[in-house]
């Protein structure tokens, strides 16, 4: 009997023993980016690893990229509130692989999908110790900017709590799967934002949506998203701090939207009516929103950029990522909507841009 229990004892302490070895093994690894702070309020726990945390503090005394990081960007880092964290437990954290980054890359593909607020895009990567983040590396593809609406609108005013897992898995499968007529979208929406140049910005968020719909002309490309949002649908979300509700609707944008693609497609100069000419963003209470300058143009970028997360969001959160993937599914989805565009009252142009 005493043998029994003192080997009863012997297996509880073997197996704290390897409790003990894997608990000095196993290490935690975050690849984070910071997020500007007026995006979120609090914390957030999504699912696969994924957090909006605050990453404090960071050991910069030891840090392997100090020389990389200019003193001002990593006081500018230390004063981040959160950030948008991947997070593994590895065996190694210097052995980690890059599959961390790409984790965090596409959980920020998720969050500009969700809300395009833009971000300093730098992914830097941690050993969680018990004084700290200890930085082992860094990636720094180019910012993404933002727009208008995008500096006064926060993502938890987008259902960021609620479609963050959705569209994130989205993301995940598009990449992992290779869907190109999903991937190239999502790219199209980064390389928008982080060109800084306004036509061009509103150039490939309209590239992004003609391969998401395969519209390649005019009429297709109106129609099927049109049918797809509703046209009556609000281009941009309800602005809650200003308790205002931009008036600017799906059907006021699709068809000069593809027009301006035209052009700078094409090399032809943009047109001073409308796109240079100064432009007022109104609530639907008649208030002007924006409070400096703003142009057609500025429109068409925002109207772009929102219409492409909006679609992108809707497809990954509706669960239509399957029909998107097969050609011929979407094709019928296509016509679905080219029917309800008509049936709402949508009327095209019969001259077929290119």
């Amino acid at each position: 009997m005493l043998f029994r229990i003192g080997g009863g004892y012997r297996r509880l302490a073997s197996a704290a023993l390897v409790q003990l070895i894997q608990s000095d093994v196993m290490q935690t690894v975050v690849v984070a980016t910071p997020l500007r702070n007026s995006t979120v309020s609090r914390p957030y726990a999504f699912g696969d690893g994924i957090t909006i945390q605050a990453v404090s503090p960071i050991l910069w005394d030891v840090s392997i990229v100090t020389d990389y990081i200019s003193k001002h960007d990593r006081e500018e880092l230390q004063e981040t509130r959160y950030w948008l964290c991947a997070t593994r437990d590895v065996e190694s954290a210097n052995t980690e692989s890059d599959e961390l980054y790409d984790a965090a890359r596409q959980a920020m593909y998720a969050l500009q999908i969700i809300f395009p607020s833009g971000c300093k895009n730098v992914y830097l990567k941690f050993h969680k110790r018990r004084d700290g983040y200890d930085n082992l590396g860094s990636c720094h593809p180019t910012n993404m900017k933002t727009s208008l609406l995008g500096r006064i609108i926060s993502a938890e005013d987008l259902t960021l709590a609620r479609d963050f897992d959705a569209v994130y898995a989205g993301v995940r499968s598009a990449f992992g799967e290779g869907i190109v007529r999903i991937q190239n979208p999502i790219l199209l929406l980064e390389h928008a934002m982080q060109t800084g140049n306004v036509p061009l910005c509103a150039l490939m968020c309209v590239m992004g949506l003609d391969m998401l719909f395969m519209g390649g002309q005019k009429i297709p490309f109106v129609e099927r998203i049109g049918g797809f949002l509703g046209l009556e649908s609000y281009v941009f979300p309800l602005i809650q701090d200003l308790d205002e509700q931009p008036s600017v609707c799906v059907k006021d944008v699709l068809a000069d939207l593809y027009e301006l693609r035209n052009k700078l497609a094409h090399g032809l100069e943009i047109p001073e009516q409308p796109y240079r000419q100064r432009y007022d963003l109104v609530s639907i209470r008649g208030n002007v929103i924006n409070a400096g300058p703003y142009s057609y143009i500025d429109l068409m970028f925002e109207s772009g950029l929102f219409l492409l997360t909006t679609a992108l969001r809707k497809i990954f959160v509706e669960r239509l990522f399957g029909d998107v993937r097969e050609k011929d599914k979407w094709k019928t989805k296509m016509t679905l909507y080219e029917h309800r565009f008509k049936e709402s009252g949508g009327v095209t142009e019969t001259e077929k841009g290119r």
